[in-house]
């Protein structure tokens, strides 16, 4: 680069990066999904470690790669599917990827029907012995699990049998279309989250991999508690933004 006719090099650590994002879009990495050690790196390049670590935090904050702990760097995917969604706006898992343009396939994983128990009382105001249907269901982008949910609302509110088949869609809009009952509101709760060693065997998801989790219980017109929702996002290929405002 030529500045006022002194020749300026990049530092070390953006040259590392750009030859490194250069390599991600050719698909030089493609078939492991893999990034090499540091240690390799450090030899390619012939620079320090900490230039490559510093490379590899830029590339990281551009969500090409993300770090797994324990195992090394890997890649994020094509950037176009990182998931932005606005947080603001209350609306199903379905409606959101709906939204966004994106293909993803609905996994009804199970649907029971039992006893609510002091958790789901709380959450639903209900009685002791009402009883209340959980589903569980799973979201893949290709084949890859991104969005896993649990929701929990009360078997009164179906007023008809349902089974696995009913909720291959989005929920609020069988709650709202189906069982004529308006949504206006949500209190929610964002955390990042490990999922657990059944749950991650269950899925077939790495026990490392880091998830935001979104749980929110949804109200009625009328104040009713209508819904609660455990929504588990997967973090590498999804993120959440907010208006924030002073006052």
């Amino acid at each position: 680069m030529l500045i006022e006719g002194r020749f300026i090099r990049k530092p070390l650590s953006r040259q590392v990066r750009d030859q490194l994002r250069e390599m991600i879009r050719s698909g030089s990495f493609q078939e492991s999904g893999q990034l090499p050690s540091e240690e390799a790196l450090v030899s390619m390049f012939g620079v320090s470690r900490g230039t490559v670590r510093e490379a590899l935090k830029t590339l990281e904050e551009e969500h090409l790669v993300v770090c797994r702990r324990g195992r090394g760097r890997f890649l994020a995917g094509d950037p176009a599917r990182i998931l932005n969604e606005d947080v603001n706006r209350l609306q199903s898992v379905t409606e959101m990827v709906q939204n966004m343009g994106l293909d993803l396939q609905t996994e009804v994983l199970s649907l029971e029907k039992k006893p609510a128990d002091d958790l789901a009382r709380s959450y639903l105001d209900l009685q002791a012995g009402e009883k209340v249907f959980i589903l569980e269901r799973a979201r893949r982008l290709n084949s890859q699990i991104v969005i896993y949910s649990i929701d929990v609302f009360p078997e009164k509110l179906a007023r008809t049998d349902l089974t696995r088949d009913d909720f291959k869609g989005s929920l609020l809009q069988i709650i709202e279309g189906q069982w004529n009952v308006k949504l206006v509101y949500a209190r929610t709760a964002i955390s990042a989250n490990l999922l657990d060693a059944a749950t991650c065997r269950r899925l077939g998801v790495d026990c490392l991999s880091s998830w935001l989790l979104l749980e929110q219980v949804t109200y009625d017109e009328k104040d009713r508690p209508i819904l609660y929702s455990k929504d588990y996002h997967l973090s590498e290929l999804i993120r959440f933004h907010l208006t924030r405002r002073r006052g």
